[in-house]
């Protein structure tokens, strides 16, 4: 059975890069996909033209709509194995509320998530896909695997957050109760980059943990011990939507970023 939620459901806050206010509804639909709501119609997900940014996912739709920080949206839906929906929006950036996809995530299961028609066709993955990055020490890849799965690994030397493992089987029970709670995280040494490159102007402990040299600065602590690099999941549990069905397969990231999160869906959209 295809899954969509019951209801509209109306989201509205600060984007964290631009600052901005902006209000996002995500609206029930029983075809399959999911699509965004434009001046010129519906347009699928799998329309957009990714524009990779190691710090965010960014994309534009075919009539030039550009979508900023849909990620840890995109990553509510694909881990309630949620398969249609609109989502309309008003402004360029998706609101990042608490920093985590878990806001969006209870409203959904709160709201109630129900079952038509027939199930969509899953495709599983055949044969290894890998993106290296060996300048930067980094690498993405997806496995063949019987069950959907994510590995990541995160690695700042000198810094509190250090070196950090963590792997999931990703089911809707799972996302909800651990995952989709991982706050998106930085460090105040990155935060002269982010500025001359016009980023994180909405940022705060509100929505983000943040790390200087002696530890975490945030007063209520982290939500669980690996927060940091399960919010990397998030990640790319939310850029890999941009696939449609994901392909059933382990997923590993190493050091990775959205931008080889999006370099890895294109290549998995050319051996499908």
């Amino acid at each position: 059975m295809s899954r969509t939620i019951s209801a509209r459901i109306e989201f509205s806050g600060i984007g964290l890069h631009s600052g901005d206010i902006s209000t996002v509804s995500v609206l029930p639909s029983q075809k399959e996909g999911i699509y965004f709501s434009t001046e010129n119609g519906l347009l699928p997900l799998t329309s957009a033209h990714v524009e990779e940014d190691s710090r965010l996912t960014g994309f534009r739709l075919p009539d030039g709509t550009i979508v900023r920080t849909a990620e840890h949206l995109l990553a509510a839906l694909v881990g309630l194995e949620i398969d249609s929906a609109v989502i309309a929006l008003t402004g360029e950036e998706i609101p990042i509320l608490d920093g985590s996809p878990h806001p969006f995530a209870m409203a959904f299961s709160e709201m109630g998530i129900i079952e038509y028609g027939e199930k969509p066709t899953k495709k599983d993955l055949s044969v290894p896909v890998v993106i290296d990055d060996p300048d930067k020490d980094r690498s993405i890849m997806a496995l063949p695997s019987e069950r959907l799965k994510v590995t990541y690994v995160i690695d700042y030397p000198g810094t509190p957050v250090g070196t950090q493992r963590a792997s999931f089987m990703i089911s809707p029970d799972v996302f909800l109760e651990r995952i989709s709670k991982a706050r998106t995280f930085g460090l105040t040494s990155e935060l002269d980059y982010l500025k001359k490159n016009g980023l994180a102007k909405g940022g705060s402990l509100e929505n983000a943990l943040m790390f200087d040299e002696n530890g975490l600065l945030n007063k209520c602590g982290l939500r669980f011990p690996l927060e940091c690099v399960t919010h990397k999941i998030n990640d790319l549990l939310g850029d890999l939507a941009l696939l449609g069905s994901i392909p059933t397969a382990h997923y590993i990231g190493i050091c990775a970023g959205h931008d080889l999160h999006g370099r890895l869906v294109d290549r998995i959209k050319r051996v499908l």
